[in-house]
C-alpha cells in the first residue's frame, strides 16, 4: 500500500485567512458603496477655464444643460443616480465646448470643468449663411446675446465636409493668422473676400483700392512687397490713386489703372534729374547779350520721345521780359522866329545849358541802366555755367523756330 499524504495544517490556516480577508474586503466596499449611493449631491462647482476670452456659453447654461434638461436636483437627487460619462458627453456636444470634466468628490460636490472653443474668424456665404470657425476648422454657429469681434471673410462658397472645402477653410485660417500676426496689416486689413475661382482678395481701410492676393503661397512675401509699394509709392502720391493693386504674381506689385504723368511743381522739379536729363538742355545757353530773357514755363502734358509726326497739340506758353531801357523824353523843337539880337544871344545861352543838363541826365541814366543790367548779367552767367553742368528741361514756346 501506498503511503499516506500528510495535510499541512499550516497551509490549510492560510488559505483559511486569505479568504476570510478578502470577503471581509469585499464587504466593506460594498457596504460603502452602498452608503455613498444613498447620499445626495450636496453642491456643484462649475468652472469655465478660457471665460474671459468669449462669452458665448457661461455657467448657467452649462447647469441647466448638464442639471435642469436630465432633471437632477442639487440635494435631493442621490449620487447613484448621476451618470458621469454621460454628462460628459451631453457637454462635449455643445458646438461651444471643446473638453468637459465631470466627478464628485468625497463631500459629495458635483465638479464641472468646461472648455470652450474660440473663434478664429467669421465666414458670409453667397447663400447667406454666416458661421464661426475655430482653429481646429470647427463650425461653430452664431449666438443670440454675444458677437466675437474676428476678421471677416465674406462670398464664401457653400463650404462642407468635402476635400475642396477643407482645403478653403485652412487656406482662410492662414490667411487670417497671417494678416493678425503682423500689427500694420491687422489694423489696415478690414475684409477678406473669395473670388469664384477660390482666391483671396484684401479690402483695406485707409484707400479706395482692392489687393489682388490669389492664394496663399508665398503670403509673406506678397504682403512685405506691398508695403514697400506703400511706403515709396503710394506714401507719396496717395492712397486713392489706384483702383487695384495685383501681388499675386512673384516679387511684383501691378497697380492699375495708370495715371497720367503730371509736370513737377517748385521743388520737386528740381529732384526729377532722370526727366532732365532725357529733355536736355534748354535754349537760353544759346542766347548772349546784356539783356538775357527770363523764361516763364507753365505745366505740359507728358511728352513722348522719338514721335516727331504730330506736333503737340498746345505748346507752354513762354513769355520774355527784356529787360527795362531808360525812355529819353525830350521837349518839341520850337519853331524858328525871327528875335531880336539880345533875345537870340540869351536864348543861345539857355540852349547851351538846357543841352549840357540832357547831357548830364543822359550820364545819370546810362550809369543806372548799367548798374542794373549788371546783376541781370552776372545771373545769366550764372546760368549759362550751371546749365553747362546739369541738364533742363527743353519746352518749345510760341516763338521758337
Amino acid at each position: 500500500m501506498g503511503e499516506k499524504r500528510k495535510i499541512s495544517v499550516r497551509k490549510i490556516l492560510q488559505v483559511l485567512v486569505t479568504i476570510i480577508v478578502t470577503t471581509g474586503c469585499v464587504l466593506a466596499i460594498t457596504s460603502a458603496s452602498r452608503i455613498q449611493d444613498k447620499k445626495v449631491v450636496s453642491g456643484i462647482r462649475i468652472a469655465i477655464r478660457n471665460e474671459n476670452d468669449c462669452r458665448f456659453i457661461d455657467k448657467e447654461d452649462v447647469q441647466e444643460m448638464l442639471l435642469a434638461n436630465r432633471h437632477i436636483n442639487i440635494g435631493s437627487t442621490p449620487v447613484a443616480k448621476i451618470d458621469l460619462h454621460k454628462m460628459e458627453q451631453i457637454a462635449q456636444a455643445n458646438p461651444w465646448i471643446s473638453d468637459a470634466q465631470v466627478y464628485i468628490d468625497n463631500q459629495q460636490v458635483l465638479y464641472v470643468n468646461v472648455t470652450q472653443r474660440i473663434p478664429a474668424l467669421r465666414v458670409f456665404e453667397t447663400n447667406g449663411n454666416s458661421y464661426y470657425l475655430d482653429t481646429a476648422l470647427h463650425v461653430l454657429p452664431l449666438s443670440d446675446k454675444y458677437a466675437h469681434y474676428s476678421t471677416i471673410i465674406t462670398n464664401a462658397p457653400e463650404l462642407k465636409d468635402d476635400s475642396m472645402s477643407k482645403s478653403l477653410k485652412s487656406q482662410m485660417l492662414t490667411m487670417v493668422r497671417t494678416i493678425e500676426a503682423d500689427s500694420f496689416w491687422n489694423a489696415q486689413v478690414q475684409e477678406i473676400v473669395v473670388t469664384p475661382d477660390r482666391e483671396f482678395q484684401l479690402i483695406p481701410v485707409m484707400g479706395n483700392h482692392r489687393i489682388l492676393i490669389g492664394d496663399t503661397s508665398d503670403l509673406q512675401d506678397k504682403l512685405d512687397n506691398l508695403f514697400a509699394f506703400y511706403q515709396h509709392v503710394l506714401n507719396r502720391i496717395g492712397f486713392d490713386k489706384y483702383q487695384v493693386l495685383d501681388i499675386r504674381f512673384k516679387d511684383q506689385v501691378v497697380a492699375s489703372p495708370s495715371l497720367p504723368w503730371k509736370a513737377p511743381k517748385d521743388k520737386a522739379m528740381s529732384d526729377m534729374n532722370w526727366v532732365k536729363s532725357i529733355l536736355g538742355n534748354t535754349k537760353d545757353d544759346d542766347k548772349g547779350g546784356d539783356g538775357a530773357a527770363q523764361t516763364m514755363v507753365q505745366p505740359v502734358s507728358p511728352v513722348v520721345l522719338g514721335v516727331t509726326a504730330t506736333p503737340p497739340a498746345s505748346k507752354p506758353q513762354v513769355q520774355h521780359k527784356e529787360p527795362e531801357k531808360p525812355v529819353h523824353t525830350a521837349a518839341p523843337a520850337p519853331k524858328p522866329v525871327a528875335k531880336p539880337a539880345a533875345i537870340q544871344a540869351k536864348s543861345k545861352t539857355n540852349e547851351t545849358k538846357a543841352n549840357e543838363k540832357k547831357t548830364e541826365d543822359k550820364k545819370s541814366n546810362h550809369s543806372n541802366a548799367t548798374t542794373k543790367a549788371t546783376p541781370e548779367k552776372k545771373k545769366n552767367q550764372e546760368e549759362k555755367k550751371t546749365g553747362d553742368k546739369a541738364p533742363k528741361y527743353i519746352y518749345q514756346g510760341n516763338n521758337a523756330h
